[in-house]
């Protein structure tokens, strides 16, 4: 049961992250050229600050949770989905600390500039490719542990 409820955990964690990146990534960070230069730098500051609980923190515990099913795992899920699901995390992890923090952080210090938003824009599609590569993947786990 408690494997049951870590994976459902996983699942919606996962399912979440993917619609919280993907709109992230097509819509809030689209409209950072219409927010206005001379109140970029308060925009950033207020954004980074906000981004807390409805981003870093679901991105944290899929994390955490993930790490967990490295220990207690449900049976139709394979030791190998984990691992995978756990390199995709680091992947996003990775790509968080290279670009995006640094970019929205350095902008909430600077203000506004075209080529670190260009920059965050592309970087932004590796985090939002695996996670919604790793939704995708959990619903057909999930799909296919419920087939009769």
């Amino acid at each position: 049961m408690t494997e049951l409820i870590l994976f459902g955990t996983f699942l919606f964690l996962a399912v979440f992250n993917a619609g919280n990146m993907a709109t992230l990534q097509i819509q809030h960070y689209g409209i950072y050229p219409f927010v206005g230069r001379e109140t970029f730098k308060e925009y950033m500051q207020a954004n980074n600050k906000s981004a807390r609980i409805p981003s870093i923190l679901p991105a944290m515990l899929l994390l955490l949770v993930n790490i967990i099913m490295l220990f207690t795992r449900p049976q139709f899920i394979s030791e190998t989905e984990v691992i995978f699901f756990l390199a995709l995390n680091i992947v996003a992890l990775i790509s968080t600390f290279t670009w995006q923090r640094k970019l929205q952080g350095q902008m909430a210090i600077t203000g506004y500039d075209e080529s670190k938003i260009n920059l965050l824009l592309s970087t932004n599609w590796i985090r939002t490719i695996v996670f919604l590569l790793q939704a995708i993947i959990a619903v057909s786990i999930t799909m296919q542990a419920l087939k009769p």
